[in-house]
């Protein structure tokens, strides 16, 4: 597990992404827009306010799914962190183990057959292929399914689901039902899911297919030729992302994004040069099962994509947001940061 760096602030760090952001980290790691150590105000009060007990744990093969904190209405950005890891967020890890995707036995713990499956649309146990259950995995960091970054043309996820959210056209009311019920590739999420999750987690992707959220065709685009099949956007302001870091970042990473590491290697900026895909959503949401929060607080998606643009872009600078000593950067010429790489 990652092992961060003492630093000053005192806020869970979160260090996020697809397997090797240790929730330990959770809570510092993009607070790149939000007040310097502390989570950002969302629209909404938090899921479960800081310093709750945990969720208990149930019995071997029960399915928990703890009540929500009362709330005006859906908390978006709540659901995005649904999206992202719903067991994390739920503090489900212990009472949920998903299938071993390596074994052919169906050897989990809990869900609606006790064996860390979910069922699809028809009632049959889902195996674990690799994706965890988690939606992110299934449809991907943007959102876009086979189509997009983990579709076959780019990093070739076998388990991708052949459904783009961005362009699936559904109102509300149907994908809450397709998400709760599944089909023949979707879980079941209804098991695991209660009523607020669900509602939250469908708030998140209307209004990112709607455009009130950043939606990440506006932040990196897809790329066969670039290492992890993606190009940062044009139209990043690295100044502007440098003064936000300066204001909101360093008192926790450090001036040069150092104060903490990732799997013991990676830097702020070294994770930022070369997975920015994932690192924009962690912005935009927050971290699963810490107390951070959303940290873009800009009204418009417009004002949101182009936040994270210019504080991606201020992370491409080798030499401001260096590797940390020892370690592996990306090299000259890279084109994940495109013009932004210094």
């Amino acid at each position: 597990m990652p092992r961060p760096v003492e630093s000053s602030c005192r806020q869970p760090k979160p260090c996020n992404g697809e397997t090797r952001w240790g929730v330990a980290l959770a809570g510092v790691l993009f607070t790149l827009l939000g007040s310097a150590c502390k989570p950002a105000e969302t629209s909404t009060p938090p899921a479960s306010p800081v310093g709750a007990s945990p969720v208990p744990e149930a019995a071997p093969g029960a399915v928990v799914v703890p009540p929500a904190a009362p709330k005006g209405g859906p908390d978006d950005a709540r659901g995005g962190r649904l999206y992202d890891d719903w067991r994390t967020e739920k503090g489900l890890q212990g009472s949920f183990v998903p299938d071993v995707s390596k074994t052919r036995a169906l050897d989990g713990k809990g869900g609606p057959h006790g064996n860390g499956t979910l069922d699809d649309g028809r009632g049959r146990p889902i195996p674990n292929s690799g994706h965890d259950y988690r939606l992110k995995n299934l449809l991907g960091w943007d959102l876009r399914g086979a189509e997009g970054i983990y579709g076959a043309d780019y990093q070739g996820k076998a388990y991708v689901l052949r459904r783009n959210l961005l362009t699936d056209t559904r109102p509300a009311d149907e994908l809450r039902t397709w998400l709760a019920s599944g089909d023949e590739s979707l879980p079941a999420y209804g098991k695991v899911l209660d009523d607020t999750d669900l509602d939250d987690l469908v708030a998140y992707l209307v209004k990112t297919r709607d455009g009130l959220l950043a939606r990440p065709a506006s932040i990196f685009t897809l790329d066969r030729r670039a290492p992890n099949r993606y190009v940062l956007a044009p139209g990043g302001d690295p100044a502007r992302g440098r003064e936000r870091y300066a204001i909101s970042c360093a008192d926790c990473h450090g001036d040069d994004g150092r104060n903490m590491t990732i799997d013991e290697t990676q830097s702020l900026g070294t994770l930022s040069r070369s997975s920015a895909y994932e690192v924009w959503f962690k912005m935009l949401n927050g971290q699963p099962g810490t107390d951070m929060r959303r940290q873009i607080l800009d009204p418009k998606g417009a004002e949101q994509e182009q936040a994270i643009l210019d504080v991606l872009a201020a992370l491409c600078d080798r030499t401001l947001f260096p590797a940390m000593a020892g370690a592996k950067d990306v090299g000259d010429g890279d084109p994940r940061c495109a013009a932004y790489l210094k």
